[in-house]
């Protein structure tokens, strides 16, 4: 799956023929991705926080990338199992060079037979799921009694700036459909959980990380055709001048807990 947490702007999958000169998109967009593990990822802790006990002992991550959330939970809970599930060959070797359980599978098709399990952790990977109805009633049918389902999604682009260029940029992805996701309990709810949704602020501290991520992530902007043409030319101007970005990281995600709801009959 297409893992870049951030919006999902347009970049290339497959390979490359190219001579070591030359620039290759893929490797920015696996920087961003390494780079959101550090800034963001210990702090997803709180999400975590929100499961209280029992701790878990057989963990799927969904779309599990580069290993972000997989790494997390093995940290959070070191006792436990953690399948990683991807379908994207690339992912799959880093998660198995991580020491993961990885597993290939499409999500489109449903949850996959992994036997039974505490956990499901399903981190900005959801919405990319098509019809994701039967992929939720197998994640159901697939927990143990007490087991519990949790999907983050970001609530809106991560803000590296805070200037009203960056609101205007904002917009015009917006309306290129970047970040777009449903509000998940109605489909949650249809699958048999009873949920809880809560919001996570995050805002990592300046460092040459939080830097080198605005100076990855700000061009993907120019991408978006209906770009005003004044603000192209002023983000182009700026990633001209990267002494002068002034990054102040922050982003939001919404986090649904999702829990079995027991037949009352």
């Amino acid at each position: 799956m297409d893992h870049d947490g951030h919006g999902h702007a347009p970049h290339e999958h497959g390979h490359h023929q190219q001579d070591q000169h030359e620039h290759d998109p893929l490797d920015d967009h696996q920087q961003v991705l390494d780079l959101d593990a550090e800034l963001f990822g210990s702090q997803l802790d709180a999400v975590l926080d929100l499961l209280g006990p029992p701790a878990p002992q057989r963990i799927v991550d969904l779309g599990a990338g580069t290993g972000t959330g997989s790494r997390l939970l093995r940290d959070r809970f070191p006792g436990a199992r953690v399948t990683a599930v991807d379908h994207d060959p690339a992912m799959l070797d880093r998660l198995r060079e991580q020491g993961f359980t990885a597993v290939d599978a499409d999500l489109g098709a449903g949850f996959p037979d992994v036997g039974p399990v505490d956990l499901v952790w399903a981190a900005l990977s959801l919405h990319h799921v098509p019809g994701p109805a039967r992929l939720l009633e197998g994640a159901r049918a697939a927990l143990t009694p007490g087991g519990r389902l949790v999907v983050v999604e970001l609530d809106g682009l991560p803000q590296v700036l805070g200037t009203s260029l960056e609101e205007r940029l904002h917009t015009a992805a917006a309306a290129d459909g970047w970040n777009r996701h449903p509000d998940w309990t109605p489909v949650l709810e249809a699958a048999g959980f009873a949920v809880t949704r809560s919001s996570l602020v995050l805002e990592p501290p300046a460092s040459p990380a939080a830097l080198r991520y605005a100076q990855l992530w700000l061009p993907r902007f120019l991408t978006l055709a209906g770009l005003d043409p004044a603000d192209r030319a002023a983000l182009a101007a700026l990633l001209e001048r990267p002494a002068e970005l002034a990054v102040t990281l922050r982003a939001t995600r919404t986090v649904w807990l999702a829990e079995i709801q027991e037949d009352p009959r």
